[in-house]
């Protein structure tokens, strides 16, 4: 039976589970039936495939629910995984095409997603409060102004800024011509800039 996967938002404690291993010794052990490395597995990856889930389904319990199924498919699947690509990249499409599975089914249905900043989970190297609080206000303001472009501009940037994908991951992951994808991916950079702009502008007219 497959083990739970955990909701998690960062890599466990110290002398918790399976310390010091690599992702790729973390997967073959998970190949073999090793459910602790496969919990560790899940801890270090979940924030990326809930960050997916979310960006396309915009809403925070389907995005829960999408993650949890993610991980079962994986585990179940994980035998039959061979390598031929990054572990990374296999998670993510599963977790692309899961999530977009879920909202075709859901489509109409979907509640408006609130802002509570769930986005902003990057953490500021400034050791200084006040210069990691400045940083945190900021990302916050980036990842909000992703979040109201269109779907599929959301998920490039996702994938390719936050979980730093290549052109030829992305290629595999989306499933889609790499011509397409650095179009998408201009056209997103140049919305954000625009949605960015905007902002400053709305912020500095109510000055």
């Amino acid at each position: 039976m497959a083990p739970t996967a955990r909701v998690a938002t960062g890599a466990l404690p110290a002398g918790a589970g399976i310390v010091g291993d690599s992702l790729d010794a973390l997967v073959e052990r998970c190949r073999c039936g090793d459910k602790d490395a496969f919990e560790r597995v899940v801890a270090d990856t979940h924030t990326g495939v809930y960050n997916l889930a979310y960006s396309v389904l915009r809403n925070h319990e389907e995005a829960e629910d999408v993650t949890q199924e993610v991980y079962l498919r994986v585990w179940r699947s994980l035998p039959s995984f061979r390598g031929d690509a990054r572990f990374a990249t296999w998670l993510y499409r599963i977790a692309v095409n899961s999530s977009l599975n879920r909202r075709r089914k859901l489509r109409g249905r979907m509640a408006e997603v609130e802002d509570d900043g769930v986005l902003d989970c990057l953490e500021s190297p400034a050791i200084d409060p006040a210069v990691a609080a400045v940083e945190q206000e900021r990302n916050r303001a980036l990842w909000a102004a992703v979040m109201r472009l269109p779907e599929k501009y959301q998920v490039v940037i996702n994938l390719f800024y936050r979980q730093q994908l290549t052109y030829d991951e992305m290629v595999e992951v989306l499933a889609i011509p790499l011509g397409t994808i650095k179009a998408q991916l201009n056209r997103a950079r140049r919305a954000l800039a625009g949605t960015l702009h905007a902002g400053q502008e709305g912020q500095g007219d109510a000055v």
